[in-house]
C-alpha cells in the first residue's frame, strides 16, 4: 500500500467506502501573501501541489520530496491576474511515505501539506529547492524546522491510525506526550490550531489556504504623514534592521538628525525634501541593500534630485579621475588618483594636465581624505570600493566654484598648485568598461570555451534556466575546454534562482550543500534575531545529463551584488569556481524587505543577515566577494577597454587554460585504480583500490603503490602521452589475489591518457587490459 497501483476490485470497494462516509475528494483554497516578493517578477510559472510531509512530521529535513510523492494541482483562478484560487483532486490512494504514530507496528498514515511555489525548472513537478521556495498550508518554526500551526491532509489506510489530538505539556507537536485520536479511513483534514488543539474534518471539499507568519507582511506607512511615516519607519528599523549592532547605529541619533527635515518637508509640503532626507539617511548606513526609490513619473521628487545634484556637482573642470589599483605594485584603492582624460580647452588642459597626471591635494586637503568626504553614488560598506563610488564626483563642483589643486605631471617630479574655476566643461564619453549584452542571458563559445552571462537573478527566470541548459547541452556535445560565467553588473535577485542555477555545476555523487552560511532573521516571540534552522540538504543538476564538472571561472565587478555575490561565494568556497575581477563585489549580504512610504516612495532595508557558518562574521556585508585572480586598474587596462579589449575576460581565459592543463590535473591528487576494461570489453572492478595508487609530483617524479610493492621513478607528458620511467622498486611477492604485477607493468610504460570528468583513463596498447580507470584518492574515500 502507499504506492501507485492498478485500480482493482479491492480499490473499487474502497472507493465505495470512501463515498459512504463523505471524505474529502478535492481540496480548494487561495494562495495568499502580503510580502513584497509575492509578484509575477519573482513567481514565474507558479505551481501548486500536495507534498509528502511525513519527513517534516518525523523531524527529518535532509531530503526533498521525489516527484512520485507529489500530487500536482492547478489554479482555477490564476495568481496575479485573478484571486489565486487552486484545486487539487485527491487520488484514491496517494503516494508518499506512511507513519505509525500510535506505535502498533503498522505504518499506515500518510501526511501531506499544500505548497505553492515558482516552478523555475518548468518540470511537471517541484524540483529540489522549489519545494521550499514558496508558501505552505503550515508554518514551520524558523529555529527548529518543526511545525507550528496550519493545516495538513491525512490519509489513513485502515481507519485505525492515530494522530495528535493536541500537544502535550511540552507545547510541541508530534512528541510522545501528545494525546491522540483515531483518524477515519481515507482522507481527512487536520487543522493544527495555535492554542495546541487539533480539529479533524471530513468535508468532501475542504478549503485550505496557504499561510504565512504575521510579521512576513511588508509594512505599509503610505497613508501616514511625512513625520508620522518617518517615526514609524525608525521604530520598525530599531528592531528589524539586521545590521544595527554591526554598524553601531544609534537610532535615537538617526531620528534626531533627520526628523527636523521631515518636519520642514511637512510644513513646505515638499515631497522632494522628504525623499532626499530618506535617501541621505539610507546612504549613511553604507549598506547596499538599504536604499530609497520612487516612481519615475514623480515630478517633484525628480526635480528635487536633479536640483540637489546640480547645486553640488553640476559643473566640472574638464577632467576625469582614475582610482589606481595594482596590488602587485603595492598600490591599493585610494593610494593613487590620476587623471585619465582631459577635455580640450578646459581649465584642466590649460593647467597642463595630461593623462597620468597625479592629483595630490584638493583645496589643501590630501586627495584621499578629500575623496572620502564626498557622498557615495551607491551605498557600500566595502572599503576598497568606496573610492571608486566617489571618484566620478572628484572633479565636479558648484558652477563657478574656485578650487585649488596640487598635482604632479608624469614627466615632472616637482609638484604644482593651481586654482581652477568650475564651469560647463564636459569630457567626451569613452567606455570605461566592456560593453554588456542587453539580453537577459547570453551564451557564446570562443576558442572552445563556453561563455554565459546574465544581468540579474530577478527577471526572465525561466529563460535564464532554459539558456543555461542550452549552453550546457552544447558543452556536453562539443566537450568545451571550460566555462566562464560573466556576472559583471549582475545586481542580484532571488536566492532560489541563484541556487537552482548553481546546482547545474554539481552532480548527485558530488552535490552542493544548500546552505553554506548561517542566516539570522527577526523572531517576534524572542524579540530579536535568531539563527534560522538549516536543513542538511544538498542540490545537484536538475538534469543530471547536463551537470558541468569542468573548469569554471566567474567574472565579477563592483556591480555584482546580493544573489550574484551569494552565487559566486557559494561556488568559490566549495572550490568549484575561480573568481576573476578587478574589484571585490558590492557587499550586499542579507535578505531584504520593503516598506511603502508616502508619495509612492519605497524604503528597502536589510531584514535578515548571513554569516560564515558557526561564526558572527558577515560573509558578504561590508566585505564582498574577493577575487581569486585580480586584474589591476591602471591606465593600461583602461586603454585596453577603450580599444575594445576585455582584460578581465582575457585573464579568465588564462585561468581556464591553466585549469584544463592535463599536467595540473595529474598532479592535483593521488590516483587509485578502481576499474579496468579488457580487450574483450569486460569490465573488472578492482578490489582494495587503496593498494593501487600513484602520485605524480610537479617536479616530474612519481611514487606508486602496486599492492605490496613500492615503485618510484620519473614521468613526462607530451600532448596526451604519459610516460612513466621506472626507478627503484621493492620486489616482494604479493599474495594472491594480486593485480600488483599488472598495475606496475601497465603504468610504467607510455600510454595515452584522457579525462572524463574527475576520472583519469589510461588507454593501453597491446595488452589484455585495454583501459584503466583511476579516481582521485579523496573521491574514492
Amino acid at each position: 500500500m502507499g504506492r501507485k497501483q492498478v485500480l482493482s476490485f479491492t480499490a473499487l470497494f474502497f472507493v465505495s467506502s470512501v463515498v459512504a462516509h463523505g471524505e474529502p475528494v478535492t481540496v480548494e483554497g487561495f494562495v495568499l501573501s502580503e510580502s513584497f516578493i509575492f509578484q509575477p517578477q519573482y513567481w514565474p510559472n507558479p505551481s501548486v501541489a500536495l507534498l509528502d510531509a511525513t519527513d517534516i512530521v518525523s523531524g527529518r529535513f535532509d531530503s526533498y520530496v521525489v516527484a512520485d510523492n507529489q500530487v500536482l494541482g492547478r489554479f482555477v483562478d490564476p495568481l496575479f491576474t485573478g484571486e489565486g484560487r487552486y484545486r487539487i483532486d485527491l487520488p484514491i490512494v496517494p503516494p508518499g511515505g506512511r507513519l505509525d504514530l500510535n506505535g502498533d507496528g503498522s505504518a499506515g498514515l500518510g501526511i501531506f501539506t499544500v505548497v505553492s511555489a515558482p516552478n523555475l525548472s518548468s518540470d511537471s513537478y517541484l524540483e529540489q529547492l522549489e519545494q521550499y521556495g514558496g508558501l505552505f498550508s503550515i508554518l514551520l518554526d524558523q529555529r527548529t524546522g518543526a511545525i507550528e500551526t496550519g493545516t495538513l491532509l491525512l490519509f489513513s489506510e485502515d481507519g485505525v491510525e492515530a494522530f495528535s489530538a493536541g500537544w502535550g505539556e511540552d507545547g510541541a507537536w508530534f512528541t510522545e506526550d501528545d494525546p491522540q485520536q483515531v483518524v477515519p479511513q481515507g482522507w481527512s483534514v487536520a487543522r493544527l490550531e495555535a492554542d495546541g488543539s487539533v480539529t479533524l474534518e471530513t468535508n468532501p471539499r475542504p478549503e485550505i489556504h496557504t499561510i504565512e507568519a504575521e510579521d512576513a507582511a511588508s509594512p505599509d506607512f503610505s497613508d501616514l504623514g511625512y513625520v508620522e511615516a518617518f517615526d514609524a519607519l525608525i521604530d520598525h528599523l530599531r528592531t528589524r534592521y539586521a545590521y544595527s549592532e554591526f554598524r553601531g547605529i544609534d537610532w535615537d541619533a538617526v531620528s534626531s538628525t533627520y526628523r527636523p527635515v521631515m518636519e520642514a518637508a511637512t510644513a513646505a509640503n515638499g515631497a522632494g525634501d522628504f525623499y532626499l532626507a530618506l535617501n541621505d539617511m539610507a546612504l549613511s548606513f553604507e549598506d547596499t541593500h538599504t536604499a530609497v526609490s520612487a516612481g519615475f513619473l514623480n515630478e517633484a521628487i525628480n526635480s528635487a534630485k536633479q536640483d540637489a545634484e546640480l547645486s553640488r556637482f553640476g559643473a566640472g573642470i574638464g577632467a576625469e579621475a582614475l582610482v589606481v589599483s595594482d596590488r602587485d605594485a603595492g598600490i591599493l584603492p585610494g593610494d593613487m588618483i590620476i587623471v585619465s582624460r582631459v577635455a580640450e580647452g578646459s581649465p584642466a588642459a590649460d593647467a597642463g594636465w595630461t593623462e597620468a597626471t597625479e592629483i595630490l591635494e584638493v583645496n589643501s586637503t590630501p586627495v584621499g581624505e578629500y575623496l572620502s568626504s564626498l557622498p557615495l553614488i551607491e551605498a557600500t560598506g566595502v572599503a576598497e570600493l568606496q573610492p571608486y563610488l566617489r571618484a566620478p564626483r572628484l572633479f565636479r563642483f558648484p558652477d563657478g566654484a574656485d578650487v585649488t589643486f596640487t598635482f604632479r605631471t608624469p614627466d615632472d617630479q616637482d609638484t604644482q598648485t593651481v586654482q581652477l574655476t568650475a564651469g560647463d566643461y564636459m569630457v567626451p564619453f569613452e567606455p570605461s568598461e566592456p560593453e554588456k549584452s542587453s539580453m537577459p542571458i547570453d551564451f557564446s563559445s570562443v576558442g572552445g570555451v563556453a561563455i554565459v552571462s546574465w544581468r540579474n537573478f530577478s527577471d526572465h527566470m525561466l529563460s535564464k534556466i532554459a539558456v543555461l541548459e542550452e549552453a550546457l547541452q552544447i558543452e556536453a556535445e562539443t566537450g568545451s575546454t571550460g566555462m566562464i560565467l560573466d556576472l559583471r553588473g549582475n545586481g542580484g535577485g532571488l536566492v532560489e534562482l541563484y541556487q537552482v542555477m548553481a546546482s547545474y555545476f554539481f552532480t548527485e555523487d558530488d552535490p552542493m550543500p544548500e546552505q553554506p552560511f548561517d542566516t539570522y532573521a527577526y523572531d517576534t516571540d524572542v524579540g530579536g534575531f535568531v539563527r534560522q534552522f538549516a536543513a542538511d540538504r544538498t542540490l545537484y543538476a536538475p538534469r543530471p545529463d547536463l551537470a558541468f564538472t569542468g573548469p569554471l571561472v566567474i567574472l565579477i565587478d563592483q556591480g555584482c551584488a546580493s544573489a550574484c555575490e551569494y552565487f559566486t561565494q557559494h561556488l568559490q568556497r566549495l572550490d568549484r569556481a575561480v573568481v576573476v575581477g578587478q574589484h571585490a563585489s558590492l557587499g550586499a549580504g542579507g535578505f531584504i524587505d520593503r516598506i511603502a512610504m508616502p508619495e509612492g516612495i519605497t524604503f528597502q532595508y536589510t531584514a535578515g543577515r548571513t554569516t560564515f557558518r558557526d561564526s558572527n562574521e558577515p560573509n558578504l556585508e561590508a566585505a564582498g566577494v574577493i577575487p581569486d585572480v585580480r586584474v589591476p586598474v591602471t591606465l593600461e587596462t583602461l586603454a585596453a577597454v577603450r580599444n575594445g579589449e576585455d582584460p578581465v575576460m582575457d585573464a579568465a581565459f588564462d585561468v581556464i587554460a591553466e585549469l584544463s592543463n592535463p599536467r595540473l590535473k595529474l598532479t592535483s591528487t593521488p590516483w587509485r585504480w578502481t576499474m579496468a576494461a579488457t580487450a574483450d570489453l569486460e569490465e573488472i572492478e578492482i578490489d582494495a583500490s587503496e593498494n593501487y595508487e600513484v602520485t605524480l609530483s610537479e617536479d616530474g617524479s612519481y611514487t606508486m603503490q602496486s599492492d605490496c610493492n613500492r615503485i618510484t621513478g620519473d614521468w613526462t607528458l607530451e600532448d596526451s602521452m604519459l610516460t612513466m620511467t621506472p626507478g627503484p622498486a621493492t620486489l616482494a611477492l604479493c599474495p594472491d589475489p594480486s593485480r600488483g604485477e599488472a598495475f606496475a607493468r601497465l603504468m610504467t610504460s607510455s600510454n595515452t591518457i584522457d579525462f572524463n570528468g574527475d576520472d583519469l583513463f589510461i588507454i593501453v596498447e597491446g595488452d589484455d587490459y585495454r583501459v584503466l580507470q583511476l579516481e582521485g584518492a579523496e573521491t574514492v574515500r
